[in-house]
């Protein structure tokens, strides 16, 4: 009985203390939740922990991060080369990088601390052809992330 009680407890206090956001910002409107999972301009990967934590951004707001399209291609979408972010929260973060060449083939690449209002450009590894997702590392506090370009 102590035993689920503590469980309980551990619970409630871990989904109380952390929530995370995803939305597309546009110029002069609203955010709106993100429908297509696609990385573009304005794509935005939040999180609000209380304790240190990594977030997802390639599940928790852009999207297939190993691809991305704008709506103007025909064909499949263009391999991702590299993002540009600027840090549009009110705590320091840094981007962590995940890429590869072949499958199960992982590589992480730490981005230097991004204090608010900076950008930083992240991209696979030499030699790597995917970025497989971008992780959002941050201190307790509300950390956000903006998309300013992708090549």
């Amino acid at each position: 009985m102590r035993k689920a009680l503590l469980t309980a407890a551990l619970t409630t206090t871990v989904l109380g203390m952390s929530a995370v956001s995803c939305a597309d910002t546009h110029p002069g409107r609203k955010a709106v939740e993100k429908t297509a999972q696609q990385l573009r301009i304005g794509a935005v990967c939040s999180s609000h922990f209380a304790v240190t934590a990594d977030v997802s951004c390639g599940l928790m707001g852009l999207g297939d991060v190993r691809f991305h399209c704008a709506g103007e291609h025909d064909g499949p979408c263009p391999r991702t080369h590299s993002v540009t972010f600027e840090n549009i929260g009110r705590t320091s973060v840094r981007l962590v990088t995940v890429s590869g060449s072949a499958p199960g083939e992982r590589h992480e690449t730490d981005s230097r601390v991004l204090p608010t209002g900076a950008r930083v450009t992240v991209a696979p590894r030499a030699g790597d052809k995917y970025l497989y997702d971008i992780l959002l590392r941050a201190e307790p506090g509300s950390a956000a992330v903006g998309v300013v370009e992708v090549s």
